[in-house]
């Protein structure tokens, strides 16, 4: 699996992930690890440790977008390969099938095969 987070260049700015936080900011500093004042010490500066910035991305829509798209595409990538190994599975059933009324006789397995 890739890694979905962003490099530090692709990061927003973090007056913008912030604002992007529904919770007040004594929750998100207690989130982060860190004490309320240390936070506004961060968005004062505008800059704060990578973790930080991670922490905050993943939990912004930048990051819930992310992975909502990462989990989208894995669900699509396995109902195509589900998909293939019906088809491969039908494609060999019509080759039994085939060999079967090419012998003339049914397999000795046969009862075991149609009940699927």
């Amino acid at each position: 699996m890739p890694f979905l987070a962003p490099s530090f260049a692709r990061l927003p700015p973090l007056a913008y992930l912030l604002a992007d936080q529904t919770e007040p900011r004594k929750k998100i500093s207690r989130h982060l690890g860190v004490s309320l004042r240390t936070l506004q010490r961060y968005q004062a500066s505008g800059n704060a440790p990578r973790a930080v910035y991670l922490a905050l991305w993943f939990e912004s829509r930048w990051g819930m977008a992310a992975l909502h798209a990462q989990a989208l595409n894995e669900a699509q990538h396995a109902r195509a390969w589900v998909g293939s190994l019906e088809r491969e599975c039908e494609r060999l059933r019509g080759v039994i099938r085939a060999l079967e009324s090419a012998q003339g006789q049914a397999a000795a397995n046969s009862a075991v095969f149609d009940a699927f």
